[in-house]
């Protein structure tokens, strides 16, 4: 991820933007410095407060949060007190946040999701580190894994045979799902085996047969 600065400031005073920051905007091209966050850094530029951080990403990207939610159908929630946003889809909701040592993105899946639960709830929920999203600096990046894992999932709970299977990873995702569906089948099972044997304890002789 590139950042923008300007030659013209003065030493003490500089500070480094995001490409599409309002104030990167204004710097003249003669004067516009093109630079990594470490460089930036290096030349004691300083990060810009308005689109630092997650909350300036927020900022900088109304216009591609509100495609997100339209062309993926999620709805976005930024939780000002945690600086933390949520991403709820159909089936799924999601929370981001900024890890304060190195500037990138962690993903987290909720538990527990039902899309009509109050918005407090979601904020307090049970969530998990989602491991096969790594973390990036970029919130593009996680938005679309999100849609594509939401996609595949629904595909699942459909039929999981119509997953895609042309990549390695699409072919370790497939066999993930296989190996679920087989799991939820056989727990099933045990569940109606054990509301059978609760009306009649004579079956679980035949059960064991």
């Amino acid at each position: 991820m590139l950042v923008v600065g300007s030659s013209a400031t003065p030493k003490k005073g500089r500070v480094y933007h995001k490409i599409n920051c309002i104030y990167a905007k204004r710097i003249k091209f003669e004067n516009r410095i093109e630079m990594s966050p470490k460089q930036a850094e290096n030349r004691k530029f300083c990060e810009c407060k308005y689109c630092a951080g997650l909350k300036g990403d927020i900022r900088t990207h109304k216009k591609q949060i509100k495609n997100w939610e339209e062309k993926q159908k999620m709805t976005l929630t930024y939780h000002e007190n945690s600086n933390t946003l949520y991403v709820q889809t159909e089936i799924g909701c999601w929370k981001i946040f900024r890890k304060a040592e190195n500037g990138k993105y962690v993903l987290y899946h909720r538990n527990i999701y039902d899309k009509n639960m109050p918005t407090e709830e979601i904020f307090n929920g049970d969530y998990h580190r989602q491991k096969d999203m790594n973390t990036t600096e970029s919130i593009d990046k996680i938005i679309h894994y999100i849609a594509a894992h939401d996609k595949a999932k629904a595909i699942i709970m459909d039929d999981y045979h119509k997953l895609p299977q042309q990549s390695k990873k699409q072919k370790k995702y497939y066999r993930q799902a296989k190996r679920r569906v087989k799991a939820q089948s056989y727990r099933r099972l045990d569940s109606i085996f054990a509301m059978l044997e609760a009306k009649d304890p004579a079956l679980k002789s035949i059960s064991f047969s």
